[in-house]
């Protein structure tokens, strides 16, 4: 049997990853390709999608359903070192059922593959112990392991991350600021580590690394993983397209203000509106946005050339990121005047929206 392992990184598009493997869950176990649930709500969608012998259209669903493998990881991480499991993965069982439940469906299937997904399990690499890398490899390295992961420039990487941890309601200060040097000792940072780990516990496993760039290029994380996985998928399969997007660095800072000024619920409320507001409302294009600011662009070239080494060793090439000198650059932008010159096209939007009234009345009113 091939086990694939997608270990992450967060935001190279594991959600698309995620949502199409669940989409297209019968299809693929007809093809010998199971993408197996850990608890009682994925296997009762399962189930019902068997019976009825095709896959369900709607992904109107629970995490627990679509992200299967968020949920294990989670768990075995709240297991190890205390790691909060959050509120929509509810009424997991424990790390030691969820692997009997893996196994008993592998058992009861032979599936000629098995696919684990979750960017969380990218947070395995930076564990004291590297406890829940252990449990996964006792479990499976007897395998066809391939250890598949994507990795995103620094820079990048952490502030899409950033501005992810917005929809999520945390009030957070800007990256121009402190709020980047939290990151320097995390897997958001230490690429080389996040994956070190997992090779070290899968010895005669596969390891495929890529840059995002080049998924990017490819077509995105669907397309470049069955390219690149080593399992051969069948044809016809329903592709979700782009999944999760972030908050536009151009409205950043209004959604992080909004958090500070209005509160979760309602701050939430106004950076979902943001998300969807981008499509409809001008603004500074992503490249051109500075979020680090000149002091923090250099604590990521000077902090990264060692990780960047490591990486490429693993990698097998000399350099993993061709770009890896631009990473000091400053944009031409920075995030407050981004926001500040997207902010009239915003409150014309927002009078022609279902935006509440107490939300357009703070965007009227807030000033830079």
């Amino acid at each position: 049997m091939k086990l694939v392992i997608f270990i992450g990184h967060f935001k190279t598009g594991s959600s698309s990853l995620q949502r199409f493997f669940c989409r297209n869950y019968v299809s693929l176990l007809n093809a010998g390709i199971l993408y197996p649930s850990v608890e009682s709500q994925g296997m009762s969608r399962n189930m019902a999608a068997l019976r009825q012998g095709h896959d369900f259209g709607n992904m109107e669903v629970g995490l627990n359903i679509s992200e299967p493998h968020n949920a294990l990881a989670l768990r075995l991480k709240n297991e190890e070192d205390g790691h909060d499991v959050p509120g929509y993965y509810p009424n997991l069982p424990s790390g030691f059922q969820m692997f009997e439940n893996l196994q008993a469906q592998i058992a009861a299937l032979s599936p000629n593959v098995v696919i684990l997904c979750s960017e969380v399990f990218a947070l395995f690499g930076l564990t004291a112990e590297l406890k829940s890398i252990k449990r996964i490899a006792n479990r499976f390295s007897q395998h066809d392991v391939t250890i598949y992961c994507n990795l995103r420039r620094p820079d990048h990487h952490i502030s899409s991350w950033h501005r992810q941890r917005l929809k999520f309601g945390e009030k957070l200060a800007p990256l121009r600021q402190d709020a980047f040097r939290h990151y320097l000792a995390t897997a958001h940072f230490k690429q080389d580590e996040m994956i070190q780990g997992w090779k070290d516990h899968f010895p005669n496993g596969k390891l495929v690394v890529r840059n995002f760039a080049d998924v990017k290029s490819a077509g995105g994380s669907v397309a470049d993983f069955m390219t690149h996985c080593g399992a051969e998928f069948p044809e016809g399969l329903e592709n979700p397209g782009d999944f999760n997007l972030s908050v536009p660095s151009a409205f950043a800072e209004i959604g992080r203000l909004a958090l500070h000024e209005l509160g979760q619920e309602r701050g939430c409320a106004l950076v979902s509106w943001l998300i969807a507001a981008s499509s409809y409302v001008d603004h500074v294009k992503e490249s051109d946005v500075e979020m680090f600011g000149s002091i923090n662009r250099e604590l990521i070239a000077n902090n990264f050339s060692q990780t960047h080494e490591k990486i490429s060793e693993i990698a097998g090439v000399d350099q993993f990121y061709s770009d890896i000198e631009s990473f000091a650059q400053q944009r031409s932008v920075s995030d407050v005047d981004a926001a500040r010159a997207a902010l009239p096209g915003l409150r014309a939007h927002a009078k022609n929206s279902q935006l509440a009234e107490d939300l357009i009345s703070w965007l009227e009113d807030l000033d830079f």
